[in-house]
């Protein structure tokens, strides 16, 4: 029963996530994207979280890594209307929960050399990316060193990969034009599934 409120309560949020993306964005996301992913975090959320509060919080932080990757894919930006709100939550929660410097920690370590990175090139890096990862770096140093690993390890990576799949495709579809590839998905799926797994 408890993962049916889940799941619905998740594909409610889901299309909320979806109204508010397409008002950030200026067009609409994928058609039930946004449900599904919020409903299927949910549920996941529910079977491993450790608490009720726990799994709720979960899946809060799925739902704003919905709502970032889907206007960071639709638009190539992220908004401060999600990423700032987003940190100052996550670090006053744990902060809250006696977590506060494990959550600082994480969140200097991980935004401090993307600060140096975007600096260094802006056009590599945004400055949305470096207020994501405040938020994401205080999730994952709060859940451990793990996770916060994981976090710092593997978005590069997954963006990495995507870019030489997209210079891949490019080159069976020369008329395609360059297109950039957006770090805050890779970002939020790695966070979430760092999560999720240490949880």
């Amino acid at each position: 029963m408890e993962i049916v409120l889940y799941a619905s309560a998740g594909l409610v949020a889901g299309l909320g996530a979806r109204n508010l993306t397409t008002r950030l964005a200026g067009r609409p996301p994928a058609r039930c994207a946004c449900e599904a992913a919020c409903g299927g975090g949910a549920v996941v959320a529910a079977l491993v979280g450790p608490t009720p509060a726990a799994a709720l919080l979960l899946a809060a932080l799925v739902w704003w890594c919905v709502c970032l990757s889907a206007v960071d894919l639709l638009v190539r930006r992220l908004p401060n209307v999600l990423t700032v709100p987003g940190a100052v939550a996550v670090v006053a929660l744990a902060a809250g929960a006696g977590s506060g410097r494990a959550a600082l920690a994480g969140a200097g370590l991980l935004a401090g050399p993307m600060l140096l990175a975007h600096l260094a090139s802006p056009r590599s890096l945004g400055a949305g990316d470096v207020k994501l990862a405040v938020g994401v770096g205080a999730a994952a140093g709060v859940a451990g060193p793990v996770a916060w690993l994981l976090v710092a390890v593997g978005p590069p990576l997954l963006t990495a990969t995507a870019g030489l799949l997209m210079r891949v495709g490019q080159r069976w579809r020369p008329r395609a034009g360059p297109g950039l590839v957006p770090h805050g998905p890779s970002m939020c799926a790695v966070t979430v599934l760092a999560l999720l797994t240490v949880a």
